[in-house]
């Protein structure tokens, strides 16, 4: 599930309330087996419901960028960063 390379402080899943351990289920699910940035974004969960609505978005048909292109665009984000995943 999680790895060890989070870098900020991410919330303990054992104290999420029910509906934010059921996103993360379905995080887990359908997204990613990793839980790093959900669990970062959810200690602020304004800032994780900002964050699945523009993945939702991007990804969901919402915006006219091709979703091959946003792919690209998130690889060439994460090597710019030396991102570990």
């Amino acid at each position: 599930m999680a790895n060890q390379h989070g870098r900020l402080p991410k919330a303990d899943p054992e104290q999420l309330d029910p509906e934010l351990r059921r996103r993360l289920e379905v995080w887990l699910a359908k997204a990613y087996q990793d839980d790093n940035l959900f669990l970062t974004l959810a200690r602020r969960p304004a800032v994780l419901d900002l964050f699945l609505a523009w993945v939702g978005f991007i990804y969901a048909g919402g915006s006219s960028l091709d979703p091959a292109l946003g792919g690209l665009c998130r690889v060439r984000l994460a090597h710019r960063n030396q991102c570990v995943h």
